[in-house]
């Protein structure tokens, strides 16, 4: 029968319990910090850890890090269970932020053949002192240092989250005489694996007021103990029915709740939540005196329309009573979603029904004398009651900048902040609401044990907006960074840039330039149209060398998920206005900026943030753009035109792009969002001619690619070629589809591993620089001019495929790679730099074999060599010249293919610019670096080469002239000059 059907966790609770004990993986007092008790002994904790749900048995181990879709959760599996069961997989999960099993295995090898896996063995052999296994803090912190941080910030959970009691204010109208059902509320209750929580939650109902009310509690297949206590609570009290059903969704849940009410209203009761005594009767009456489909008891700024509801305004249906029959028009709850059921629902409700009224304030009551703020009342009175402006420190830090961060949904993104937003003369302040018991243990206990991080507990629901103006009141920095989550960790170091730029006169806010995934300009800010006041996201859909043409400047008002600006002025403004929940909120702030007097809004390109998501959804800014729209701030003079010339586009035109919050119904929220219409400036007939560049490589966008060749082969290219008055763009893999390429002139394809496309209308160049084997001839065929890194393979193509290409060799930036950089035979005596690519490396392999001492500088080289023959895991390009110039012998090799077809590889030209010796496999055309370059065939010539005194090569002065023949006959500048007048030749021709 399916009611007595046994899971496998019930089957194995007691193994579980053991496994707990053995692998180490249990902590009483941390598990008795999150329950609210205590234990006699690990056991004990143990088998509470199991039946409570969602509880961490370790201060390391936490499942929600781990990730969502594993086997445990279909299996009905505890989480620790699963995890040392899992033996060679479990050795690559990270149990914990602050666990890294690859750390584990370097210090201690023999910890992967431990039964229960690396941390298990960690913690045995490890004390108090022992430092943690992770390379996401700043500073080494100690294992019993973390173990009391997280113990202390699970209670705080419990005490701030847990028994957090939401209290109504404000007059309540009296009761009706009758009411028109009886049980004229039904309570609805669904519920998983939360016993713990269970008795006071199902008591805080029992102790209300109003007593005429029907309690529906279903039961969601818990493992734990909540059904018996459901059904002791039910025992005693006929007014509580009990469902029980298997594991299902929460929607599906309340659904079947519904369908066991008949009462006139319904309210919410989830577990965890208490209600005063009064609040059951308080709603009731305000039910009735509105005879509102809806009433919302929301903290700050609920949804008062369908506007406000679809731009994110909260709800909190555990403060809400709602008419069943508007619930039962609708359809109840939609089950097909994954989460926001909640919200979705009241949209559907206000499709059909009346707009949603808040009578009942949930803050505390305005002082005697308060004046009428009629709508904003409870964005004000949430301003008093979660941020005293008025007692807001005066005393601000010059030497600091304070970033606030609104905890979001995803913990790796707040441990991604918290491992690199603190540093010298930087504070975080991150701000949670109502998180999760991990997230929130997580957050806190992480910023507890780094300087100068601070977590902050608002337990209410807030808009992020509020959460933020909480934060902007404890800041101890003269400059505050406004971060929402959706903003990336910078890879550079931007809060002293900022802060600098706020001090300038005239600046009130600054943002940097934010680019989406794909490394496309997001927004350089808000720009008005004369007769509309919603705002375009300027330089949107842009490369960034575009706003870097344009440079700092000044624009309408800041749209970006970070902004800058000086703590004393956010002050005076009372931070974001708690209508915008998170999107337009800087936008309203700039605007309100200016209109005090106190600057204008300023986007500084050379600071650069990535957005993992667009800047709104539809509906949300559809929503902010009503509220923008009442906003007492006015932008200025529209400057984009002007702006958009130095980037060499010229504005023909404005139109109006409608945005529509749900396209399949025409009945849907909807707005006209300014778009200005640009086109490139011709340059082709200026002196020198100026063309519009699109550089694609095969790297890809962010930090993933910034260690590729092609990425400084690209960006050297890049600088040399604006350097002859070009205006150049990056594309890298992820932005080649972008659709501004239709204003550039030529799409220059260096060709690596991917095989890209031509672009109708622009001139197509490709530049075939490596990987030859993967060239066809109806690839080549394709683009307007062929360039080819060898001269054999480009003379013998051509001839094969009847297309044209030509020689043209990889080069060298001559900034960084001269003899100059060092003193000869200073540094290593035999140096290789480069990443393994997955293979061991032919010059590597055959220098180790002869016992030579090799200094090896690169990535993904532990599975081929021991861990300290590896000096470093790369090197700053900028630098590698310095190591060139300084060694007494460079080592280089190729691909077999670039051997074969005779690619000179980009290290030789840089090496021989320095005058390096250089040994290298053997490839045709050697010749050209005058005696620099030496070939080897095996082992043995390599070993006769690399002795002292180096014979084979020419002395110390002769290599210096080599190496000024090599810089002025093979530099980027030397490059650029050919593509440049090979491109304004064919374009002239063209047209």
């Amino acid at each position: 029968m399916r009611g007595e059907r046994r899971r496998p966790s019930q089957v194995r609770l007691d193994d579980a319990e053991t496994v707990l004990v053995e692998s180490g993986l249990v902590d009483a007092d941390y598990v008795g910090a999150q329950l609210g008790t205590t234990f006699a002994s690990p056991e004990e904790a143990a088998r509470a850890a199991v039946l409570a749900g969602d509880v961490s048995p370790h201060p390391l181990f936490e499942a929600q890090w781990i990730g969502r879709r594993r086997s445990w959760q279909r299996l009905g599996q505890h989480p620790v269970l699963w995890y040392v069961s899992e033996r060679r997989r479990r050795n690559r999960i990270a149990p914990h932020p602050l666990v890294d099993p690859r750390i584990i295995f370097a210090s201690h090898p023999e910890a992967r053949h431990h039964p229960y896996g690396a941390l298990s063995y960690w913690l045995s052999v490890s004390s108090a002192g022992t430092a943690l296994p992770t390379r996401i803090l700043p500073r080494k912190v100690s294992w019993g240092t973390y173990r009391t941080a997280a113990i202390e910030a699970a209670a705080a959970w419990r005490r701030e989250v847990v028994h957090e009691r939401p209290s109504l204010v404000g007059p309540a109208p009296a009761l009706p005489t009758s009411l028109s059902t009886s049980p004229a509320v039904t309570v609805v209750m669904a519920t998983q694996d939360d016993g713990p929580l269970v008795r006071e939650t199902v008591a805080s109902l029992q102790a209300q007021s109003f007593t005429d009310w029907h309690l529906v509690a279903v039961d969601r297949g818990s493992l734990d103990d909540t059904a018996a206590v459901l059904q002791g609570s039910a025992a005693f009290d006929e007014r509580i029915t009990v469902v029980r059903e298997s594991r299902c969704s929460h929607a599906h849940a309340l659904n079947v709740a519904l369908e066991h009410g008949t009462a006139e209203h319904v309210a919410f009761l989830p577990l965890g939540r208490q209600w005063l005594p009064d609040m059951l009767a308080s709603l009731v009456a305000h039910a009735h005196r509105s005879g509102s489909s809806a009433v919302l008891a929301g903290a700050g700024a609920v949804g008062r329309d369908r506007a406000e509801l679809l731009a994110g305004r909260p709800v909190d249906l555990a403060t809400a009573l709602l008419r069943r029959a508007a619930i039962k028009d609708v359809g109840g709850f939609d089950e097909t979603l994954g989460g926001s059921v909640e919200r979705d629902l009241l949209l559907r409700i206000s499709r059909h029904h009346d707009p949603l009224p808040v009578d009942v304030p949930v803050l505390r009551r305005p002082d005697p004398g308060t004046p009428d703020l009629g709508d904003d009342w409870d964005s004000v009175v949430l301003e008093r009651q979660l941020v005293d402006w008025d007692a807001a420190g005066r005393e601000w830090s010059e030497d600091l900048v304070t970033a606030v961060m609104p905890v979001g949904p995803e913990p790796r993104r707040t441990v991604e902040w918290l491992g690199s937003v603190p540093r010298e003369g930087v504070e975080l302040i991150l701000v949670g609401v109502r998180l999760r018991r991990a997230h929130h243990v997580l957050a806190a206990s992480i910023a507890a044990i780094i300087s100068g991080a601070r977590f902050v507990s608002v337990p209410t629901p807030v808009s992020m907006s509020a959460a933020t103006n909480v934060g902007i009141s404890r800041a101890a920095g003269s400059t505050v960074l406004l971060v929402r989550p959706e903003a990336m960790p910078p890879r550079q170091p931007i809060a002293a840039r900022l802060a600098e730029v706020v001090r300038e006169p005239g600046v009130a806010l600054a943002q940097p330039l934010i680019v989406d995934l794909e490394g496309v300009v997001l927004s350089a800010g808000a720009r008005f149209a004369a007769v509309n006041r919603h705002p375009e996201l300027f330089l949107a859909g842009l490369p960034t060398s575009d706003a870097v043409r344009i440079g700092q400047s000044g624009v309408a008002a800041p749209a970006a998920p970070l902004v800058a600006l000086r703590t004393e002025d956010a002050v005076a403004l009372r931070g974001l206005d708690a209508r915008f929940v998170s999107v337009l909120a800087e936008t309203d702030l700039g605007l309100r900026a200016q209109q005090a007097g106190l600057g204008g809004s300023v986007v500084v390109p050379d600071a650069v943030i990535t957005s993992r998501t667009p800047y709104a959804l539809p509906d949300e800014l559809i929503g902010a753009m009503s509220s923008l729209a009442r906003s007492p701030g006015a932008p200025g003079p529209d400057r984009a035109p002007e702006l958009l010339r130095r980037a060499g586009l010229e504005v023909t035109d404005e139109r109006n792009r409608r945005v529509v919050a749900d396209p399949e119904d025409p009945a849907s929220a909807s707005a006209l969002v300014p778009e200005l219409v640009v086109r490139p400036i011709q340059g082709i007939h200026e002196s020198p001619p100026r063309l519009r560049w699109a550089i694609d490589i095969a790297a890809p966008a962010a930090q993933r690619g910034d260690r590729w060749g092609d990425t400084y082969f690209a960006r050297s290219l890049a600088d040399a070629l604006e350097g002859r008055g070009q205006h150049v763009a990056i594309d890298r893999r992820d932005a080649r589809g972008r659709d501004s390429r239709d204003h550039d002139d030529v799409l220059l394809v260096l060709r690596g591993l991917d095989r890209v496309a031509p672009r109708p209308g622009l001139l197509n160049v490709e530049w075939i620089i490596s990987h030859p084997d993967m060239i066809t001839p109806e690839e080549v065929a394709a683009f307007d001019h062929v360039y080819a890194a060898s001269t054999s393979w480009a003379e013998r193509m051509s001839r094969e495929w009847g297309t044209t290409i030509e020689p043209l060799l990889q080069c060298t930036d001559t900034r960084w790679f001269h003899p100059d950089r060092a003193e000869p035979d200073t540094g290593p005596a035999l140096l290789f730099v480069g990443n393994s690519r997955g293979v061991y490396r032919y010059a590597v392999r055959s220098a180790l074999a002869i016992g030579a001492d090799l200094t090896l500088h690169g990535n993904d080289w532990t599975e081929f060599v021991e861990r300290e023959q590896i000096a470093s895991g790369g090197v700053d390009n900028r630098e590698v010249g310095v190591l060139y110039a300084s060694a007494g012998i460079v080592l280089n090799d190729h691909h077999l293919d670039m051997r074969r077809d005779s690619f000179a590889s980009n290290r030789l030209f840089d090496a021989a610019a320095c005058g390096a010796r250089i040994l290298s496999d053997r490839i045709e055309g050697l010749e050209i670096f005058g005696g620099l370059v030496l070939p080897f065939d095996n082992e043995h010539e390599l070993a006769r080469l690399v002795q002292p005194p180096y014979d084979a090569f020419p002395d110390d002065a002769a290599r210096r002239v080599i190496a000024e023949r090599v810089m002025a006959e093979h530099s980027f500048d030397k490059r650029a000059e050919t593509l440049v007048d090979d491109a304004v030749r064919r374009i002239l021709a063209r047209s």
